[in-house]
């Protein structure tokens, strides 16, 4: 997993070169369109200009924020628990390094996740979602397009989670570092997972890249090299924490393999498609109430068409987002007479104190694996 690619712009000719993918014209706009499925429109054109526009005359802003900004303590209680120190939803000062650490953006909850035990001390992190934002949808904010020029590194998923924010943070900041997930998986890689696992999805068409435990091996470092590149004085510490982190994930990996070894059935429902990457690695079979986004809905011949698929698969528990297990629970959890079992995304950030579990990325993976279990009868 050392032998990652080192150019940022990594990930779109990995993808043109994979799936043929053309770029100019609307011919590339209709590709997005329909891999992000229902997901809402982002902001206009002109919207965006607005935004930038707002950053270019108000450049007082950041100025005037300096002194609610944090220096050891978390700005609020988004972040209790969490070996960083950030904000989420507001503007970090461009003289944040003043403070001894490294300006860090981050796009939403997972990617902060990731991203905070390999920077450790050395970095501050801001958020861009702040609580309760669900990516899918997310408009971004003028005073996003502040956070993005007064950052140093900016870690997102890809393009088609997040497809506003290349374009935002190259208006607003030329010059900051831009790191997808999808970057930390090279090529070769990428292929021999393509060819193990018969049902690994393309890049192109799922973006919870950070479900899988290892893909996300891949990604702490390269979250490592990336760090190391904006800020070489502390490169010894950022590949340290990346392999105690690894380590972690290799652990996490392995309890994912025995974990599965004994199950009644290897088929669940989901309430969406989120798990086909964890799915494909273990030799699982999901099958999806919704498409990518939570916001899809199922025509009522689909959902005849699932509920046939789950009775002949033998299927014994559906996984959802916690928000949406309500919904589920009047609807296929009632015509099949299965339990409903929550399974967190990290997706949102949830509003209100967090306990060290809910801002340890494998301690919240550890309990969804749990969650598994129980809906295929794992033993």
């Amino acid at each position: 997993m050392d032998d990652i690619q080192n150019s940022p712009n990594y990930y779109i000719p990995n993808l043109r070169n994979r799936f043929a993918e053309k770029t100019h014209g609307g011919e590339r706009r209709i590709v997005i369109r329909v891999v992000q499925r229902q997901y809402k429109s982002i902001l206009p054109i002109a919207a965006l200009g607005i935004i930038i526009a707002i950053v270019a005359v108000t450049g007082c802003l950041t100025k005037s924020q300096e002194s609610h900004l944090p220096d050891t303590t978390p700005a609020n209680n988004a972040t209790a628990g969490s070996p960083y120190t950030g904000v989420f939803g507001s503007t970090p000062s461009a003289d944040t390094s003043s403070y001894g650490r490294l300006p860090v953006i981050t796009s939403f909850r997972p990617i902060t996740l990731l991203v905070a035990p390999v920077g450790g001390d050395h970095i501050t992190i801001t958020q861009i979602l702040p609580p309760g934002a669900d990516p899918h949808d997310y408009e971004p904010t003028p005073n996003d397009a502040v956070a993005l020029k007064n950052g140093k590194v900016f870690f997102y998923d890809g393009p088609f989670l997040e497809p506003w924010a290349a374009n935002l943070a190259a208006s607003t900041n030329p010059d900051i570092q831009l790191v997808t997930f999808a970057d930390a998986i090279p090529g070769p890689a990428y292929d021999l997972m393509k060819s193990q696992y018969a049902d690994f999805p393309n890049l192109t068409q799922d973006p919870h890249l950070w479900l899988s435990p290892q893909l996300a091996e891949y990604y702490t470092t390269y979250v490592a090299r990336q760090l190391s590149k904006a800020d070489p004085k502390n490169a010894t510490d950022y590949q340290n924490n990346a392999a105690a982190f690894e380590k972690q994930l290799k652990q996490l990996d392995s309890d994912y393999t025995a974990g599965f070894l004994n199950c009644t059935t290897r088929t669940f429902l989901s309430s969406h498609a989120f798990l086909d990457y964890t799915a494909a690695a273990y030799n699982l079979t999901p099958i999806s109430i919704a498409g990518m986004s939570p916001d899809a809905q199922p025509s009522m011949k689909q959902m005849s068409a699932i509920i046939g698929e789950a009775k002949a698969h033998n299927v014994r528990g559906i996984l959802a987002e916690p928000e949406e297990a309500e919904d589920l629970s009047k609807s296929v959890s009632a015509e099949l007479n299965l339990p409903v079992y929550p399974f967190r995304t990290m997706e949102v950030l949830p509003a209100g104190p967090l306990t060290p579990d809910d801002t340890d990325y494998v301690a919240i993976m550890e309990n969804n694996l749990k969650e598994m279990k129980k809906a295929m009868v794992c033993q």
